[in-house]
């Protein structure tokens, strides 16, 4: 994935997968009831989903936190999707399939293959291929709706790309694992054992201080070759490796690390095409207003509404 893309990821993760599930929760919650009440079944509320000890938490319980700690929020994300609908169908705009398909395109760069990008998707975010398509619809109807007004030209494109060729360079991946020990003896004497036939996912899990990764084995999964999460003496060591290769001890503010590269993705440059469009929306979307503004401002033209009590907010 490119730079610009990459740095987001971390920060809306955990947010994404609370929205997702809290919409499914409060669409059923705003129905309107049908003639025949009884048509449909009703959810059984007191279904047991999850246990401490000999204590229960039922599905009403856990309905009511997620509301209470995300429900504003995902009354706003869904009272802006449809503002924005509003807004587009009275400006005369929309989002085209091969305009979501051009985005696709450009975040998948980076990955193998289509079905790595939607496998990496559903781990992270757990959303479905459909699911990824429709959000990004929706985030390109909001940028077109704010950026209606806004002209750039093919010379600021041009002018953009000199000064910020790096920002649009998809870069390299690498699949690596890690073991973290105190002092470079610790490191070498599992180098040691390593050479004699141990496995590194397990001494990872034996000996590494890095609990998280211990767990796993020892594996941070696919990282960019220049992320800037992880240390760059591990990056620049994991470069020089054969896939399958073990470091040397590197050290690292925890004390010493030894790498293990499990695999690499060459980037493929990415089409004149995608790079100019993605050229075009960041600077279209520099002289537009912020994004969050134009939110409020289309739910405020459109006379959106939240009845949720005080106490539904507390999670915001």
């Amino acid at each position: 994935m490119t730079k610009e893309v990459k740095s987001l990821w971390g920060c809306i993760i955990v947010l994404f997968t609370c929205v997702i599930v809290l919409a499914s929760i409060l669409i059923s919650r705003l129905d309107v009831p049908s003639a025949k009440p009884d048509a449909r079944p009703h959810p059984d509320t007191s279904t047991v989903v999850a246990t401490l000890g000999d204590e229960k938490v039922t599905k009403a319980e856990w309905d009511a936190e997620l509301e209470r700690q995300y429900g504003y929020l995902v009354l706003e994300e869904m009272l802006t999707s449809r503002a924005a609908v509003k807004e587009a169908a009275t400006l005369g705009i929309d989002i085209t399939p091969d305009e979501v398909e051009l985005e696709l395109k450009r975040r998948m760069a980076g990955y193998e293959s289509e079905q790595a990008y939607f496998e990496a998707m559903k781990q992270q975010l757990g959303m479905t291929p459909t699911q990824i398509r429709t959000d990004l619809s929706d985030k390109l109807l909001l940028e077109k709706i704010a950026t209606f007004d806004v002209a750039v030209t093919e010379d600021e494109i041009d002018r953009h790309l000199r000064d910020h060729a790096d920002i649009y360079v998809p870069v390299n991946q690498l699949e690596l694992s890690h073991i973290v020990v105190s002092t470079q003896r610790e490191a070498r004497g599992v180098l040691e054992r390593i050479s004699k036939g141990e496995l590194f996912q397990s001494l990872a899990e034996q000996v590494s201080n890095d609990a998280f990764s211990a767990l796993q084995g020892g594996k941070l999964g696919w990282i960019d070759e220049d992320d800037p999460f992880v240390s760059a003496a591990e990056l620049e060591a994991a470069k020089q490796l054969d896939i399958g290769g073990v470091s040397e001890p590197i050290r690292v503010d925890d004390g010493y690390a030894i790498v293990q590269l499990t695999g690499k993705k060459e980037a493929e440059p990415l089409e004149s095409a995608i790079v100019r469009q993605q050229v075009r929306r960041d600077i279209a979307l520099s002289k537009a207003r912020p994004l969050p503004e134009v939110e409020d401002a289309l739910r405020e033209k459109h006379k959106a509404a939240i009845y949720l009590s005080s106490d539904s907010n507390n999670g915001i």
